[in-house]
């Protein structure tokens, strides 16, 4: 059997990206014969001829079908994550994207929530859609156990208004009273123009925070090496593969609460959760000031994570969805 899987980025260091090369390398493992199309970048790739098409995110693939004139002849699924669900779909559900989506032979998503909404869009679309929750590959040596003297805070996440990275400004400028030396680092891509302007203000004005541009996941060692805190700040999310990593490899995640989140977290049993900045206050100091707690934290998120995280497990439930649609 051979699959094509097309998704919006490869090369790019995006959380698609991320995704598609996971996906891949463990159906390569699996002894699945795998292709791979970047619809969103520009480089020109070779299209196979395949069995079964796998497709990320329905309505960047619709912008794609309809600039190309492209015309899937093989049975398909569509997974959808975030963006399309949370967003695009709630604003944009035109002719093409319900045409997409009615000839598809499976739709995934990750989480109960995204399956709500799917349901509240089309009962027919529910019939056939079923959950795989993301799992989390980190391929790297992170030290076991950070310095805790200071805060050393990340946040990756691409620069766009969902992201909202600047959310918890306000409370860490009360933090930095607490705790001089603390340093906040932000990962992403540039990915809108206004974002970047006020994320560039807000740094040059606080010297204790950073943007340090793009960072390749491969190399995302060092970053979480220097790192003792991995922050969520994101409005809306599908499921973030940021805080599956960050529970995997022992650093302790403050997430904002949102639906998504909020099956990856439980508040204070694998991690922290907040809606106002006195909670975010409240999360970091515990943190920073109870060991007991922060490492029992830390090793239930561990422990969640290697339970319900498993990217042989993925795999194997798409590989049973594409025998099904290969028959």
């Amino acid at each position: 059997m051979h699959i094509l899987l097309f998704t919006p980025y490869f090369n790019q260091p995006r959380g698609n990206a991320t995704t598609s090369r996971r996906i891949i390398h463990f159906l390569q493992e699996a002894g699945i014969q795998t292709s791979v199309f970047p619809y969103g970048e520009k480089d020109l790739w070779y299209l196979p001829q395949t069995d079964v098409v796998h497709i990320l995110h329905a309505t960047r693939f619709v912008q794609w079908l309809g600039e190309t004139g492209y015309q899937l002849k093989k049975p398909y699924l569509v997974t959808m994550g975030g963006t399309d669900i949370n967003v695009d779909l709630q604003t944009k559900r035109g002719a093409d994207v319900i045409s997409l989506l009615e000839g598809a032979e499976f739709l995934t998503v990750f989480t109960d929530d995204a399956f709500q909404k799917i349901s509240e869009l089309d009962l027919n679309w529910a019939k056939k859609t079923v959950k795989i929750p993301q799992a989390v590959w980190t391929p790297w040596k992170v030290e076991e156990s950070p310095d805790y003297s200071i805060p050393t805070i990340l946040l990756p996440a691409g620069l766009r208004p969902v992201k909202d990275v600047l959310h918890p400004l306000p409370a860490l400028d009360q933090l930095v009273e607490k705790f001089p030396r603390l340093a906040f680092t932000i990962l992403g891509a540039s990915l809108d123009q206004q974002v970047y302007q006020q994320v560039k203000q807000a740094c040059a004005s606080r010297p204790w925070m950073h943007y340090a541009g793009v960072v390749p996941f491969d190399v995302m060692t060092q970053w979480y090496n220097t790192s003792n805190i991995v922050l969520n700040t994101s409005i809306s999310e599908g499921q973030s593969l940021a805080i599956m990593e960050a529970m995997s490899i022992g650093r302790p995640v403050v997430a904002r609460k949102n639906p998504a989140n909020e099956s990856l977290i439980i508040h204070r049993e694998t991690g922290w959760l907040y809606e106002k900045q006195d909670e975010f206050i409240k999360a970091i100091t515990e943190i920073m000031t109870d060991p007991t707690l922060r490492q029992r934290v830390i090793h239930q998120a561990k422990v969640w994570a290697g339970e319900h995280a498993s990217p042989a497990l993925e795999v194997q439930r798409y590989i049973e969805l594409y025998h099904q649609m290969s028959r």
